[in-house]
């Protein structure tokens, strides 16, 4: 008899890779179940700002993907019940802000440490007249291999 292969680890929290939800008998998802979803990918937005604001990279693949499931899902309900979702996917837009903010926090961040480190850099040829000026003589040409200097 043969065993039916290891189940793969569950997805991290952060990810925001499509998570598919089985439709209801009808073809068309509960409210409820929508809900859930919205509720489930606020958490994991929330999650993700955290991690943003910790400086983790994360990725957003997946994003747009499930916001538009859960869009075309409640489109697809009876105006009555649709509107029992403005309270979760208004959450979940809520969510969005905290998020963009963190990322660009954490890029303006990456930026300036770039920025910092390129600054702190010595170019060869400055290192070279500042140590010439130090012991007072002037920059002759330059070592075999290196550019030359001189103006």
């Amino acid at each position: 008899m043969t065993r039916p292969p290891p189940m793969p680890p569950s997805m991290p929290p952060s990810s925001l890779s499509p998570s598919p939800t089985p439709p209801t008998p009808e073809g068309t998802e509960s409210a409820a179940g929508i809900a859930e979803r919205a509720a489930v990918l606020g958490a994991t937005l929330d999650d993700a700002r955290a991690q943003a604001e910790a400086g983790v990279l994360i990725d957003l693949a997946g994003l747009e993907d499930r916001v538009a499931h859960l869009c075309l899902a409640a489109e697809a309900l009876p105006r009555g019940e649709a509107r029992t979702l403005l309270g979760p996917l208004g959450d979940l837009v809520a969510a969005l802000g905290p998020l963009a903010a963190a990322l660009t926090d954490q890029q303006k961040g990456r930026e300036e440490a770039v920025a910092a480190a390129l600054a702190g850099r010595d170019d060869p040829h400055t290192a070279r007249q500042r140590a010439a000026a130090a012991y007072g003589r002037s920059p002759g040409p330059a070592a075999p291999g290196l550019p030359d200097d001189t103006p």
